[in-house]
């Protein structure tokens, strides 16, 4: 029988939930959620395996973020995704499999989105959390585990300087433009390390005066935390500068009220539309001729159900023709060699033969001109 953990934040904190976990090597599944947020992190062996926002599907966070990081775009992650589910594979291994996207990639923006998942986490105070014992399907070795000692000694120390820079009045829709020259960067913040200067250096040579600050972070692959570092430093050296502020947002309202509001508005607004149709509608049926001889055409679904059994028979007898003599058939006309068909089905003297194209490799069968 499976262990149930369940609790308020503010009776239990999250850093007392992730040490409890830690400390008694659970296997699961915890879910964490405040007002209308949820996400969700798999431990195994009390080590963190993956986190990730709770989506409408299980990689729907991890395919958005690899569309905006520009590895894949939204048409083809729709195919993979169908792909997937038809053929009822894991869809970031067939992801690496098609070629869509790298096995390193696919990885580095893993890692992203639990690193963001478990920021946002850690800076909640807030909400209700349920973790149950469960197996947890991953393919990470246990070095790339993150255990969840570690986790808190590095969510604990970017909290703390989170405080530095959140404040600087940073927006993830805000729109930059560089003002200055990275070499003059580079010599002041040598005392940062090299890896910091590359980061910085990949984040100020995407900015361009158009795209939003949210978009560079993504485009650089950078966690919420780094990039808003990052930027920071950028604009406190006066490298960069705001271009467009972000939209003013309102404030937040019951989800009740904003219901009604939305309802009020669109209300008042078709109101005045639906009258005007209705006029319009009562004066056209005033002047259209009634005809009483009018009849409903419905298809016969037996003879369609015949017509689709006949090209599905066709598409067989051609597939099987390649499989036996190593080629397609020139036309369809050509004798049968499988046996499946007679020579009146693939030309009927009723009517103009089937024809066919290949298409990647398979058949599309089309039907004849009558």
């Amino acid at each position: 029988m499976g262990v149930a953990l369940r609790g308020n934040l503010k009776d239990f904190g999250i850093a007392e939930v992730f040490q409890l976990i830690g400390q008694q090597t659970k296997t699961g599944v915890l879910e964490i959620e405040a007002d209308d947020q949820k996400v969700q992190l798999a431990f195994d062996a009390g080590r963190v395996a993956w986190a990730s926002p709770a989506g409408r599907t299980e990689y729907a966070e991890l395919g958005s973020r690899l569309v905006r990081c520009g590895l894949l775009t939204s048409e083809r992650l729709n195919a993979l995704t169908q792909d997937a589910e038809a053929s009822a594979r894991i869809l970031p291994a067939l992801m690496v499999e098609s070629g869509a996207v790298g096995a390193e990639d696919l990885e580095q923006i893993r890692d992203l989105v639990a690193q963001d998942t478990i920021f946002e986490v850690l800076r909640w105070q807030e909400g209700s959390f349920h973790f149950s014992t469960q197996p947890v399907h991953h393919d990470l070795p246990p070095e790339r585990l993150l255990g969840a000692e570690q986790i808190l000694m590095d969510g604990l120390r970017m909290l703390d300087e989170w405080q530095t820079f959140a404040d600087a009045g940073l927006d993830r829709e805000v729109v930059y433009r560089s003002v200055g020259s990275f070499e003059q960067y580079r010599q002041q913040a040598s005392a940062l390390g090299q890896h910091h200067i590359a980061l910085a250096e990949r984040v100020f040579r995407l900015i361009d005066g158009r795209v939003s600050a949210q978009r560079v972070m993504d485009l650089a692959r950078l966690a919420t935390f780094d990039g808003t570092r990052v930027l920071a430093d950028l604009r406190a050296a006066r490298l960069i500068e705001v271009v467009r502020q972000a939209p003013t947002r309102l404030p937040r309202e019951s989800s009740s009220s904003t219901i009604g509001a939305q309802i009020r508005w669109w209300m008042s607004a078709l109101c005045p539309l639906l009258v005007l149709a209705a006029v319009v509608s009562l004066a056209l049926i005033g002047q259209r001729p009634m005809r009483q001889d009018a009849r409903v055409l419905t298809p016969d679904p037996y003879q369609r159900a015949y017509d689709l059994f006949e090209a599905r028979q066709l598409l067989h007898a051609v597939e099987a023709h390649r499989y036996l003599t190593g080629s397609w058939p020139q036309n369809l006309a050509q004798r049968d060699e499988t046996g499946l068909l007679g020579r009146e089905t693939l030309a009927p003297a009723s009517t103009s033969p089937y024809y066919y194209a290949v298409r990647d490799g398979g058949v599309l069968l089309l039907a004849p001109e009558r």
